[in-house]
C-alpha cells in the first residue's frame, strides 16, 4: 500500500513511499529504495521523492538544495598535480582544481608551465650532479677501507703473498678517483675498480 506526503513532508497514513537516496558528504546519487513511513512520519534523512536526472558520461548527478545536477566525475581518471607531478586520486566528484592536469610529466625533472610539462634542465643537471658526487664518495670509502686493511696487513707483517701489488692498485685508483672532472657529470669516465 503507497502513501503520499502532505505539505510538510510527513506521510498522511501508514505505507511505501519510492525514494532516491544521495550519499551524505556529497549529494551524490547512491541508491532508490522503497521505504515503509508510517502516518506522520517523515523521508529518511538524505532521501528524496522527485527522480534524478539520466546518467550522462564524465558525470554523476548530485543534489543540490531543491534540485537534480550533473558534476564533473575524475575519480577514474588519471590526473596530475601541477605543483609535484605526482599522479593524484580524485576522492569527490566535481571539477579538477586548477593546480591538477590530465597530463602527464614524462621525466622527473619536469615542471608545469601554466599550460604544458617543460624539463627543467638545471633540476636535471643537479640531480645528476649529486649522484655522481655521492658515486665518487661511496667508491672513495671503499678505497679507503681497503688501503688502511692492506696497509695494516703490511704493516703488521701480516701480508698475504700479493698484499703489496693490491695496495698499490687501490692507492693508484684512489688518486684516479681524486682527478676526476666532477664539473660534467654525464661525461665522466670512472676508472676500472681494481681486479684485486
Amino acid at each position: 500500500m503507497k502513501t503520499t506526503l502532505d505539505n510538510y513532508g510527513f506521510a498522511i497514513s501508514d505505507g511505501y513511499v519510492q525514494v532516491y537516496n544521495v550519499d551524505p558528504k556529497n549529494g551524490e546519487f547512491i541508491s532508490e529504495s522503497e521505504e515503509f513511513l508510517n502516518q506522520g512520519v517523515g523521508l529518511p534523512a538524505y532521501s528524496y521523492l522527485d527522480k534524478p536526472l539520466p546518467e550522462k558520461q564524465g558525470f554523476v548527478v548530485c543534489r543540490q538544495g531543491d534540485d537534480w545536477i550533473y558534476q564533473e566525475d575524475h575519480r577514474e581518471a588519471l590526473v596530475y598535480s601541477t605543483e609535484t607531478g605526482e599522479q593524484v586520486t580524485i576522492t569527490e566528484p566535481g571539477a579538477l582544481p586548477d593546480n591538477l592536469t590530465p597530463s602527464q610529466p614524462q621525466t622527473p625533472f619536469d615542471k608545469w608551465n601554466g599550460s604544458a610539462w617543460v624539463m627543467d634542465l638545471d633540476a636535471k643537471q643537479k640531480a645528476e650532479t649529486d649522484k655522481v658526487t655521492a658515486d665518487k664518495q661511496r667508491l672513495e670509502l671503499q678505497a679507503k677501507e681497503m688501503i688502511a686493511t692492506l696497509s695494516d696487513a703490511i704493516e703488521l707483517e701480516l701480508a698475504l703473498p700479493g698484499d703489496d701489488l693490491k695496495l698499490l692498485a687501490w692507492r693508484k685508483y684512489r688518486v684516479l678517483l681524486n682527478q676526476l672532472d666532477m664539473k660534467n657529470a654525464q661525461d665522466i669516465e670512472w676508472p676500472a675498480l681494481p681486479d684485486c
